[in-house]
């Protein structure tokens, strides 16, 4: 049994690993009274990502190199058309991604995806993976990053409409005022 202010202090650090999500504060309290929280890995069923690979729900552990340190977050799935969600929004050590992604999945047994970026390496401490041949996916950058976005990736789609578009209307014009030269050259030369 631990006293009142160290399970105070590891409800808190609970807590803060899962991404300060609301409404856990009692299950972080019990959580912290059974002593040390399981280590990320034991009893979660974790799968390589790729592409096509998790239907919509499904959480996904992105892992990359940021500086020298293993950064990730969770992402949850969402339907067509739709932005995937991102808890917390911010990258997080290891340990703390696997514990919010599992508290987000809340036991229902349904596998957590694990995708890595190009250099860095499934470490067996942090649990089992399904299978060893892991897809890696080039390093992530800020700017792969904000490609990962869906939101970033609607604006950019937008954009390359209003791109076309203007153009279109360029052209349009452009041959318009051409068709125009040309009809005055006709009536010039049939004046002649």
């Amino acid at each position: 049994m631990i006293d009142e202010e160290a399970k105070r202090l590891r409800a808190y650090q609970i807590w803060e690993s899962e991404g300060r999500p609301e409404g856990r504060s009692l299950a972080h309290w019990y959580q912290a009274a059974e002593g040390e929280a399981n280590a990320p890995g034991q009893g979660a069923h974790y799968v390589p990502y790729f592409v096509g690979a998790a239907s919509a729900g499904s959480l996904v552990i992105k892992f990359y190199h940021s500086g020298d340190q293993v950064r990730g977050y969770v992402r949850k799935i969402a339907d067509a058309g739709e932005d995937d969600s991102i808890f917390p929004g911010e990258e997080m050590q290891p340990e703390a991604a696997f514990k919010l992604a599992e508290s987000h999945n809340g036991g229902s047994g349904k596998p957590i995806f694990v995708e890595m970026t190009e250099g860095v390496e499934w470490d067996p401490s942090w649990g089992a993976l399904e299978s060893d041949d892991l897809e890696t996916v080039p390093a992530e950058t800020d700017d792969s990053r904000a490609a990962d976005n869906p939101t970033a990736a609607r604006r950019r789609k937008r954009l390359a409409q209003e791109a076309g578009e203007g153009l279109r209307r360029a052209v349009g014009e452009t041959q318009a005022e051409e068709d125009k030269r040309n009809r005055r050259s006709d009536r010039a030369g049939a004046q002649s």
